[in-house]
């Protein structure tokens, strides 16, 4: 394989197995990879104190913050990028795919689901997919085994269509209607696949794809009360209220690593 066909971050988990000595198929990790959607670097507690994020908080500070990066701006390429370690642009992915564009991420690319897949690992996402919007040209076409979330950019928080009103809402690459917050959804359905994977002898990547702080953010009172005596702006609270109920889904992501016996077996990013 070609070292630019090995995307960044398979690299980097790679070489943390081999810091470790997990090149054994026994002593391989698990991996969590978790992707928050247009969280800005003022978003989030460690850096701002009045946005409470305590669970993110506590992975920060237990682990590794990276804090000199470049990223895309938008969704596609950095989901492009992300899976692939190659410049989005290369597959012509410059800007989001919207609306009833046909362009996906050629199926023929080394992705990192693919990469680990090759080594044993079951694969799997939870979220925002955005390389393709139809369910010809999702998840499982790409190294995952299995796929739920879905297939556009910005949805609607509770109808989980899309800005056209077109469906996007899938398990399995296919077509599926659910009732709840995104939020809650992608987090229930990644704890019940961490669970079923806990005693499979092969070790999981799980992709966890949030939806917010993407736009239309839209939290009920629970989440946004606590930030109507800090922050004047309506919008700021509720963008501030998606962010603090991501973290209690992370928390509940952590607590069930910790409660199946996992959490000292398995990578956080």
């Amino acid at each position: 394989m070609k070292s630019n066909q090995i995307t960044s971050l398979a690299l980097l988990l790679l070489a943390l197995l081999l810091q470790f000595g997990c090149t054994r198929k026994e002593h391989r990790p698990n991996i969590l990879l978790i992707v928050a959607d247009d969280t800005g670097w003022n978003d989030i507690g460690y850096h701002n104190p009045r946005i409470s994020t305590p669970n993110i908080d506590k992975l920060c500070a237990g682990g590794v913050e990276l804090d000199n990066f470049y990223v895309y701006p938008t969704c596609s390429p950095t989901r492009a990028a992300l899976l692939t370690g190659r410049y989005a642009s290369r597959f012509g992915i410059s800007q989001p795919i919207a609306m009833n564009s046909k362009q996906v991420l050629p199926t023929d690319v080394t992705t990192l689901p693919g990469i680990l897949r090759e080594k044993g690992y079951t694969t799997a996402i939870a979220g925002k997919w955005h390389l393709g919007l139809r369910p010809e040209s999702g998840p499982l076409q790409y190294g995952f085994d299995y796929s739920y979330g879905f297939l556009h950019g910005q949805i609607d928080q509770l109808t989980h269509r899309y800005k056209n009103g077109d469906r996007s809402w899938h398990r399995m690459d296919k077509f599926v209607d659910e009732e709840g917050h995104a939020t809650d959804l992608i987090t229930n359905e990644a704890i019940e696949y961490i669970k079923s994977s806990g005693d499979m002898a092969n070790p999981f990547f799980v992709y966890v794809a949030y939806s917010v702080p993407h736009y239309p953010v839209q939290e009920s009172d629970k989440w946004v009360k606590s930030y109507r005596k800090i922050m004047e702006e309506e919008s700021r609270q509720v963008f501030a209220a998606s962010m603090t109920h991501m973290d209690d889904a992370i928390g509940r992501l952590i607590t069930t690593l910790e409660e199946e016996g996992l959490r000292d077996h398995t990578l956080v990013v």
